[in-house]
């Protein structure tokens, strides 16, 4: 049965109204052992929070609540977004998920491929992602490098995202501009139910099937999931066929002890349709370039990916988690020649986490390691018609990785908290060419990163925080090695301070979230395209600022509507303001950074009785469009695109639901890549890709 759909970061409130009761426990605790020894005070302080927060997953799963009590507990911006959020729409991908997720920019290129950046993160890359490290199941999907990709993410096997921005991402390690995402997967105990069926259709000859099975008994628990998925898409020269099977199986081999197996298989076919001018894409939205017709432009994935992950009990609270993964992933990529990658990334982790009581405060501790290693043999063809012709290159991409961060969070009262931790890293890049030894190369990039931040409880339901991180990101291969130039350019890696001050709570109907930020760069990587259907080439900008505003507001403005105590009208919202400049830079001054809109909005006004019927219209606008080029000489296009969606429980156990989405058939750009100047002689400028027209999709989903 479908819960009552909440805002992605509305959930987090009633975490923090069950810290505001644990903090009073933890005084009254306090009281009454002051006379007794430091061991006593520990043991019962330890005991009311075992108590408090008791398990509703396992141990290598937690459930949803377990995982917003504890992002209720970061001194920072970050959101939780359940599957309950966004189950009863169709959904394509990763973008589409994170909608109201304020401070997150997700914009499609095609079928699945988005444009991902949080606070300016891997801004102008006009293909994969860099910036934010993205996880499943806690694991990392990017590679050793940073490279990412988003394809293997099934956004039908998914029951919670969990959103650390910026430095708030230090629970993984991650110590990026953008933060990290990680992807968590139901379980046989975590699943809302034991079965379910989905069948979803619609425009564009799209048509979804995906299937769950979850079973749990008392030392075990067993996850099922498979989907496929076949859409021509909008434009011409874009089908995807897909197929992705999820399953993972628990294990409690003794009270305090459980270890899960996580085994993730994809099958990805996917056309690409190019990039074109801007007038091209407004006019004939539905082209695709005819050479990438010509020669069958696509990329196909197959990859299998196998996990496990082991907690110990370690104590009164204290929890060890270790584990490995290991992924194989082939990809066939006929572009502007037909690439052949094979990759193996393997790698182990361990975290620890405990609370106790030192010097007369509580402290919640928290420390981990990651070592990893990438390798890939990267094959280019000439493309022909699609197919594989005469080898043109041959070279081998490895990748090693090592981090380990400590983190300690000190309650100074019951309601205030210190929040100190750092992350550090070594990480290598090296490089074989095998037809030219003199390409060879290798290179190795470390930082420290500290982190330190105050979250004070200012009453039941809200909070007030502020912290300062330190980020750095050294450069992938692609940005190292920039065709035709078969070795290492000189890059450094990109380095910044990040300070934010926010709060979230609720007061009665209304729930918020805000949050204000500034980063000061250096040595950002940003790219520019040389022609929009290759790769774009990296440089190091000398100082930037990314500085913005994130806000989200959940309002629920009616209730009791038709005589129904149920009924109710919710307006929710999700800016994302994003100022993001050269700081009296020798070439660019102080210009505007391209392609991030300056102004974001992303609303839903909603008709709801739940359980039984929903009915939303929603809207995304960008007021401003964004500059194209560095020199800040042209803009792409604003735009405000509408949707209506809604659904009806046809009884218990089954839904059915209907989304329409750009009802107005707008005609804007989507994305773009980046150029140094458009008005310069020879500048190419089929760097755009249209935004998809008027499509409708229905689903009827039933859960038994």
């Amino acid at each position: 049965m479908r819960k009552t759909r909440r805002a992605p970061f509305y959930g987090l409130l009633a975490s923090l109204v069950l810290h505001g009761q644990m903090a009073r426990a933890e005084t009254e605790t306090s009281s009454l052992t002051d006379a007794a020894g430091e061991d006593d005070k520990s043991r019962s302080i330890v005991e009311e929070i075992i108590v408090t927060g008791g398990r509703s997953g396992s141990m290598t799963a937690p459930s949803l609540e377990e995982a917003r009590r504890a992002m209720a507990r970061i001194p920072g911006s970050v959101d939780l977004v359940a599957e309950e959020s966004f189950d009863n729409q169709y959904v394509e991908h990763l973008g589409d998920m994170l909608r109201m997720t304020p401070g997150v920019v997700a914009q499609e290129r095609y079928s699945e491929e988005i444009r991902l950046s949080i606070r300016g993160s891997g801004l102008s890359l006009n293909n994969h992602l860099r910036g934010v490290e993205l996880l499943l199941d806690g694991t990392p999907i990017n590679f050793g490098d940073g490279f990412g990709d988003f394809q293997e993410i099934d956004s039908r096997l998914v029951r919670y995202l969990e959103v650390f921005k910026g430095g708030n991402g230090l629970k993984y390690g991650s110590a990026t501009l953008g933060g990290a995402i990680n992807i968590v997967t139901p379980t046989g105990r975590t699943a809302r139910s034991a079965n379910s069926l989905t069948l979803e259709g619609g425009s564009f000859e799209t048509a979804r099937l995906t299937g769950t099975l979850a079973r749990a008994g008392e030392n075990y628990d067993v996850f099922v999931g498979a989907s496929g998925v076949h859409s021509n898409q909008f434009r011409d020269h874009s089908t995807q066929v897909t197929g992705r099977f999820t399953t993972n199986v628990g294990i409690k081999l003794s009270e305090g002890v459980e270890t899960r197996f996580y085994l993730i298989a994809n099958h990805i076919n996917q056309e690409i349709p190019g990039s074109r001018t801007a007038e091209e894409s407004l006019t004939n939205r539905k082209g695709a370039v005819p050479n990438n017709i010509a020669n069958d432009w696509a990329r196909d994935i197959r990859s299998l990916r196998l996990i496990n992950k082991t907690s110990v009990q370690i104590g009164a609270a204290g929890q060890l988690d270790f584990g490995a993964w290991g992924t194989l992933r082939d990809l066939d990529h006929p572009i502007f020649v037909f690439i052949d990658d094979e990759t193996t990334d393997v790698g182990l982790f361990g975290r620890y986490s405990d609370s106790r009581l030192f010097g007369g405060l509580r402290h919640d501790l928290s420390m981990g390691m990651t070592v990893r290693r990438s390798n890939t043999d990267d094959d280019w063809f000439v493309n022909l018609a699609g197919k594989r012709g005469p080898q043109i290159q041959s070279t081998e991409r490895k990748a090693g990785h090592l981090q380990a961060y400590v983190a300690d969070q000190i309650y100074l009262t019951p309601s205030i908290a210190l929040d100190l931790g750092v992350q550090a890293f070594v990480t290598t890049r090296d490089f074989t060419d095998n037809f030219v030894a003199n390409n060879d190369d290798k290179i190795t990039y470390s930082a420290v990163n500290p982190k330190i931040g105050v979250l004070w409880d200012v009453m039941e339901s809200g909070q007030i925080w502020a912290n300062v991180t330190r980020s750095a990101e050294p450069p992938s291969f692609s940005e190292l090695i920039q065709s035709p130039i078969l070795r290492f350019v000189p890059l450094e890696k990109q380095t910044g301070w990040t300070g934010e001050i926010g709060s979230r709570g609720a007061l009665g109907a209304v729930a918020w979230d805000l949050t204000f930020f500034r980063a000061w760069l250096k040595n950002e990587m940003l790219k520019f395209a040389v022609d929009g259907n290759i790769p774009a080439n990296t440089f190091n900008a000398d100082d930037t600022v990314h500085q913005g505003i994130e806000a989200g507001l959940h309002w629920t403005a009616l209730s009791g509507l038709f005589a129904r105590e149920a009924s109710r009208i919710i307006i929710e919202g999700a800016y994302t303001f994003s100022d993001f400049f050269f700081d009296d830079d020798a070439q660019f001054g102080d210009n505007q950074l391209p392609v991030t809109a300056r102004h974001l909005f992303n609303g839903e006004i909603r008709l709801e009785e739940p359980d039984r019927y929903h009915i939303a219209l929603s809207l995304e606008w960008a007021p401003k469009a964004p500059f194209v080029d560095f020199a800040n000489s042209l803009r792409a296009s604003d735009y405000a695109v509408f949707g209506v969606k809604g659904g009806v429980t046809l009884r218990p156990g089954l839904e059915f639901y209907a989304d329409i989405q750009n009802i107005t058939d707008k005609r804007y750009l989507a994305t773009f890549s980046t150029v140094i100047d458009a008005q310069a002689p020879g500048t190419a400028l089929n760097v755009f890709t249209p935004g998809d027209g008027i499509g409708v999709f229905a689903g009827i989903k039933a859960r038994f």
